[in-house]
């Protein structure tokens, strides 16, 4: 099967805006599907990127770790997010780490592929615009870890994790890693969120009942 009729989702994603239709079936159909039944590093930090990956379904963490050995959590990528492109065009290292969920589907879209697409100069339009979208949300998550207070850097990043789903599988260690606190102040303050009716917990599952009222305030 085609890979434009298996997943006809993608034929609206962000770097296919405004493209012809033939283009789309044309660049989906040429790329390779990749399955992964479990996490699996796609692309890691210091590492080549041979080509772009399009998430077709399920989700990609994408993580730093300084030198000081500390990882962070930087962004949850949903179906129709694209990774490794401006590693691939510029062959540079991969600047973070790619890792895939559980049951997750991307395409691969190969070096000599990805440079074919941009002599259409619709498709650079749009791989500027995503890399825009990125800037401002990594100016985003700076400032709220920054200058965001534990409570404020924990709403951020279930804001950013209930984008794909309102229904979050972390354990608490995760999230106090990510946030940089300990497991016994994330508690404290699941509990205040809970408390406000914004989330609920069943066993390690987080679950968001308003992902709207949850980021109130953080993205200004």
């Amino acid at each position: 099967m085609e890979n434009c009729i298996r997943f006809p989702h993608l034929l609206k994603c962000e770097i296919l805006d405004g493209l012809d239709v033939a283009f789309k079936k044309e660049f989906l159909n040429t790329c390779a599907v990749k399955n992964y039944k479990s996490r699996t590093k796609i692309f890691e930090q210091g590492e080549p990127s041979s080509g772009m990956m399009l998430l077709a379904h399920g989700f990609v963490d994408v993580t730093y770790i300084g030198e000081d050995g500390q990882q962070v959590f930087l962004a949850r990528a949903k179906a129709g997010s694209s990774l490794g492109e401006s590693e691939a065009i510029s062959d540079e290292p991969c600047a973070a780490t790619c890792t895939t969920a559980a049951n997750t589907a991307l395409l691969f879209c190969s070096k000599p592929q990805l440079f074919k697409a941009l002599k259409k100069v619709e498709f650079i339009k749009n791989m500027a615009k995503i890399f825009h979208l990125r800037l401002v949300h990594d100016n985003w998550l700076k400032h709220i870890s920054q200058f965001g207070a534990v409570g404020q850097r924990l709403r951020g990043h279930l804001y950013l994790l209930a984008e794909t789903s309102l229904k979050i599988d972390e354990t608490q260690s995760y999230l106090a890693n990510v946030v940089g606190c300990s497991r016994q102040t994330v508690n404290r303050e699941l509990a205040k969120l809970r408390d406000a009716g914004l989330i609920e917990q069943n066993g390690s599952q987080i679950i968001v009942f308003d992902r709207d009222k949850l980021g109130e305030g953080l993205m200004s």
